[in-house]
């Protein structure tokens, strides 16, 4: 049929259902390991796993902008005020005027926020270990290669429909 002939010309496999696409399986992928970890990262760490996140990225582009983490996470902004302001409530992180543009704010941890963000990060390296430990270190390597290549190839065809500041 028409559908199926369109999906075997290109560069993907053909997909005979919903179970063969790419996206999909990175989905349930994703799925899979929010689920476990939301649950890991509340009980362990006391954060959900979009706290984490914020954290994380606060401390690796730091002094982060909010408009950069919420570009790198492609998250609501009313969402991203929330997480904010459970973090900065918790003391794990604070705002200030960036240094650059006074009208942008950026993000800095706490020093309470850097101890939590070194505990959480060594947890999230072992998390990751078991999730790739079926390959081995080449396959990973390659494949997150791969995924970064994939992912900027979708951000630029995002930017250019506008669909991404």
């Amino acid at each position: 049929d028409q559908a199926n002939s369109l999906a075997q010309t290109g560069v993907h496999p053909p997909i005979n259902s919903l179970l063969d696409a790419l996206t999909f399986r990175l989905a349930r992928l994703v799925a899979v390991n929010d689920r476990v970890g939301s649950i890991k990262f509340k009980e362990t760490h006391g954060l959900s796993l979009n706290e984490w996140r914020v954290l994380g990225l606060t401390s690796a582009m730091s002094p982060a902008t909010i408009s950069a983490i919420r570009k790198v996470l492609v998250m609501d902004k009313g969402q991203l005020s929330r997480v904010v302001a459970r973090l900065t409530d918790k003391g794990m992180i604070r705002s200030r005027p960036a240094s650059d543009d006074a009208r942008s704010v950026e993000l800095v941890l706490t020093e309470k926020g850097e101890v939590l963000h070194a505990e959480v990060l060594k947890f999230t390296a072992e998390r990751n270990d078991k999730v790739v430990e079926g390959l081995t270190p080449e396959e990973c390597c390659e494949f997150l290669r791969i995924l970064q290549k994939i992912t900027a190839h979708n951000e630029k065809l995002s930017a250019l429909a506008g669909l991404l500041e």
